[in-house]
């Protein structure tokens, strides 16, 4: 985990927007130039598997094809496993795999199998190599029912999955997702991560970087993530370092049985602060704080009650996850704006 797979250094991606005089014509308003990404610098180590997340429009994609040579950087430079974008572009797209969000470069009347022997080829591949390792690669990726079936009858997940399969097919150690699972069922999705995970967990330094709106995903997935806003990079930390700056509180339920009125409830309120009543069936209920990890709160409300006549079956505690870190950021840097 020591070697960088990823090195962004003060990246900024600028885009001159076409026909500036025909745009004034037509009355289209808006900057000529467009700022993608503003001194972005970031670090992916090998063997992590890395989240970027931010809204639309952010620079997440714009930041994936820099760190894959697609996009040129209008200044800085990314280094991928120590080689340049820019000067060593061949030595780059020998190390790295790349998903796009919209797949559309499949022979659609090709099999899945035979997509893959042609793309195998290309990547200079011959059969004693390329057969084993398609076949592993459906393994993995639990393509195996369908690699014989034509591209266009494939379901939207199994489109996905071999859009990974290809971008594995020359086992490069990086692999770079721009959100793969944007229009896939929670099935397929869950199906896809899960092989993702097994995929990584096959040999030493397989890194991979994923873009995506699913904070789950995310939380799942990845060791450290980078928030991305209006192209800068807002924060770069594990999931649990953000959780601890920007979102330290945590909701407690405790599951009760016991009638419980109005009065009862004023009565812990006054013991332990705001108390959450959600009424379940068959005399349940579940009683709701949010307390600090450094309170006492929870023993409070615990005490309280029981001395009320109430008995505690169960007690959940929900974690702030990685949406309430980002409402937090959002808030914080838009005051400071």
């Amino acid at each position: 985990m020591g070697q960088a797979a990823i090195e962004v250094e003060r990246v900024s991606k600028r885009f001159t927007r076409p026909f500036p005089a025909l745009r004034k014509l037509l009355g289209r308003r808006g900057p000529s130039v467009v700022e993608a990404l503003t001194d972005v610098s970031l670090e992916v180590r090998a063997g992590e598997l890395f989240g970027l997340v931010g809204r639309n429009g952010q620079g997440k994609t714009t930041l994936i094809k820099t760190a894959c040579g697609l996009v040129e950087p209008s200044a800085g430079r990314v280094r991928v496993f120590g080689f340049d974008t820019v000067r060593s572009l061949r030595e780059v797209k020998r190390r790295v795999g790349l998903v796009s969000a919209d797949e559309r470069t499949f022979y659609y009347r090709l099999s899945g199998r035979d997509n893959l022997v042609f793309f195998a080829r290309l990547h200079g591949l011959d059969e004693g190599a390329r057969t084993p390792r398609i076949e592993a690669l459906a393994r993995t990726l639990e393509l195996e029912p369908v690699l014989d079936r034509p591209f266009q009858e494939y379901s939207t997940g199994n489109k996905q999955r071999l859009a990974i399969a290809r971008a594995l097919l020359p086992d490069p150690p990086l692999l770079l997702l721009d959100e793969p699972t944007r229009s896939l069922d929670p099935i397929s999705a869950e199906g896809l991560r899960r092989a993702l995970r097994a995929w990584a967990r096959q040999g030493d330094g397989r890194t991979v970087l994923i873009t995506t709106h699913n904070l789950a995903e995310i939380e799942q997935l990845c060791e450290r993530v980078a928030i991305l806003s209006r192209g800068r990079v807002i924060e770069c930390a594990t999931l649990e370092a953000l959780r601890e700056k920007y979102a330290r509180d945590e909701a407690v339920e405790l599951h009760v049985t016991g009638a419980i009125d109005g009065a009862l409830l004023a009565s812990l309120e006054a013991k332990v602060g705001l108390v959450e009543h959600l009424p379940l069936e068959d005399g349940r209920a579940r009683l709701r704080i949010e307390r600090r990890a450094t309170d006492d709160r929870l023993q409070r409300l615990i005490e309280a009650t029981l001395a009320a006549g109430l008995s505690i079956v169960g007690c959940e505690t929900r974690h702030f996850g990685l949406m309430q870190v980002l409402e937090s950021i959002e808030t914080r840097t838009g005051e400071t704006r």
